[in-house]
């Protein structure tokens, strides 16, 4: 399964939490259902590094403080308020610096290290590459460093918007 990467990434703190988390079917209108914290926490561990008391959403649309998020395995989404103690991080901005790898059900024409973006040919990396350091992202593009020596372009998102890549390793930025 790859989950479609929508516009961002939400992070929330679970520390003092106790109450499910509210979902609507649309903004401040029909209360759908909720998500507990605690299962809430193991809703995307297989795609971000499991970090104890934080719950990570991926964000599909936003609505001034509204956010459209994935809330089960299946893709379903609900909008929910944002709370102040939430971090909303767009893409581009959670991405660079981060330690990606390909995802193991990635297409292996994609997953591949380029020397520019839009040019796909090359030796295919295996899915069980080491851990890629993010530098600057362009679009679905994203520009890598494998270690300290080499360096090169890689897909971090399908053209459909599926992502590429999951993110092992460290705690996320908080």
């Amino acid at each position: 399964m790859r989950p479609y990467s929508g516009i961002g990434v939400l992070s929330i703190s679970t520390v003092g939490l106790t109450a499910p988390i509210p979902f609507y079917n649309e903004p401040g209108l029909v209360r759908s259902g909720t998500l507990a914290p605690l299962a809430a926490q193991r809703l995307n561990d297989w795609l971000f590094t499991a970090v104890p008391d934080r719950v990570v959403l991926l964000v599909k649309a936003r609505k001034g403080d509204w956010l459209r998020v994935e809330r089960d395995d299946a893709g379903r989404e609900s909008w929910l308020l944002v709370q102040r103690h939430w971090r909303y991080t767009p893409w581009p901005q959670f991405l660079k610096g981060a330690q990606v790898v390909f995802l193991p059900n990635s297409p292996k024409r994609l997953m591949q290290v380029v020397p520019q973006p839009e040019a796909l040919q090359g030796t295919p990396r295996p899915a069980t590459a080491p851990p890629m350091r993010v530098v600057m992202v362009q679009g679905d593009w994203a520009y890598v460093l494998l270690d300290a020596s080499s360096a090169g372009w890689i897909r971090w998102r399908e053209a459909d918007g599926r992502l590429l890549v999951g993110f092992p390793g460290e705690p996320m930025q908080q």
